[in-house]
């Protein structure tokens, strides 16, 4: 797995409707509140399009490629052993189905299922049990994409529900994890809503000549990583390879001091945060030691599916958030975050190797 991979996965997760939160952890107790009111059953087995039946409600305006993509959003669900059909399952399913407009206008730009599965797992893991196909729901979000996707097809003026109305109904609500991964991935909603438009044009299915499309549900688009540079994502993928490596399942602020550390040593390193570390008279070795006494590794590897956020990594981010205000958050503003608490694990670890916050900020230039 790249770091560029891992850097959209890590950004996703919080690009898309739990900006708030500023808690990879909040996905999970979200999703952990189960089948409570306003969540909708959803009982077809994954497997060859399930047969509309009446009192199917909304399932029986669906195409039977409309109903293959709930199937296999249903198969990703219990793939991953989740008890509920998210956005971001809808998109894994819009991309399996590949026979389809949905699928060609998102792989033409880039959205692929393996970037798309390997944000999920990251995201939100896997569950602890299996899940069985009659446990599983609609979450409300996926709800809400239904209700746009039948607005969408009766706008077009076609009678039945397709992969196209989906994605068209995905994009619009436009606050789900699968718009957030759609944007990491660098696309935006638009582009996608352009491309689907363009390709169903181009195969003779195009809406009706009256269709105009609606304003987006999302009237804004904020993610507390849309500010983060180039540099600063290096560092969230370079911390997540380190948390593997010593078979750790969480990312603290000690795993992004590393990540620092690693952008200031690599065979091409990152001028500005090597000059800072030579100031300090700090290596990665150093870290990786001093650390090494204190949490020793585990003996082997962690899979990138089991890696979350530490409750101190995300009082880090927040820090960030608070701190940078408007402008882009760089690798700096990382480390200063990190030491902002002389107490922290992280600004202690640092003072083990006689690195003071006062030094850090003196070097950073604060």
């Amino acid at each position: 797995m790249t770091p560029e991979v891992i850097a959209v996965a890590l950004i996703a997760g919080l690009a898309g409707g739990v900006v708030a939160a500023l808690v990879l952890g909040g996905i999970q107790a979200w999703m952990a509140r189960g089948k409570g009111t306003g969540v909708e059953r959803f009982t077809h087995r994954p497997g060859p399009p399930p047969t509309a039946t009446s009192g199917a409600g909304p399932f029986d305006r669906f195409s039977d490629h409309g109903k293959r993509v709930l199937a296999l959003a249903q198969d990703e669900a219990i793939r991953h052993n989740h008890n509920y059909i998210g956005t971001e399952h809808l998109l894994a399913a819009l991309l399996r189905d590949g026979d389809t407009v949905a699928a060609r206008a998102l792989t033409s730009l880039g959205i692929e299922l393996g970037k798309v599965r390997t944000a999920l797992e990251f995201i939100i893991g896997r569950g602890d049990q299996p899940t069985s196909p009659s446990e599983i729901t609609l979450s409300p979000r996926t709800k809400k994409v239904i209700e746009l996707s039948i607005d969408e097809a009766r706008r077009m003026g076609q009678p039945h529900l397709g992969p196209e109305h989906i994605l068209l109904g995905l994009i619009r609500e436009g606050e789900g994890i699968a718009s957030g991964v759609i944007e990491s991935l660098g696309v935006s909603l638009s582009m996608v809503r352009t491309k689907l438009l363009e390709l169903l044009a181009e195969s003779g299915t195009p809406p009706s000549a009256t269709y105009v499309a609606p304003p987006p549900t999302r009237t804004y688009s904020y993610s507390p990583f849309n500010r983060f540079t180039h540099r600063s994502k290096r560092v969230l993928a370079l911390a997540q390879d380190e948390a593997i490596r010593m078979g750790h399942s969480y990312i603290g602020p000690e795993h992004l001091l590393l990540g620092l550390a690693r952008l200031a040593d690599l065979a091409q390193p990152d001028s500005p945060m090597k000059q800072i570390f030579e100031k300090l008279g700090l290596t990665l070795e150093q870290l990786r030691t001093e650390l090494g006494k204190v949490i020793p590794p585990m003996g082997q590897p962690t899979s990138p599916s089991e890696i979350t956020l530490s409750p101190e990594t995300k009082e880090v981010l927040q820090i960030v958030r608070e701190s940078t205000k408007d402008k882009d958050v760089e690798p700096e503003d990382l480390l200063l975050a990190i030491v902002h608490d002389e107490q922290s694990f992280g600004a202690q670890l640092l003072t083990r190797l006689g690195v003071t916050p006062e030094r850090v900020r003196a070097a950073v230039g604060h």
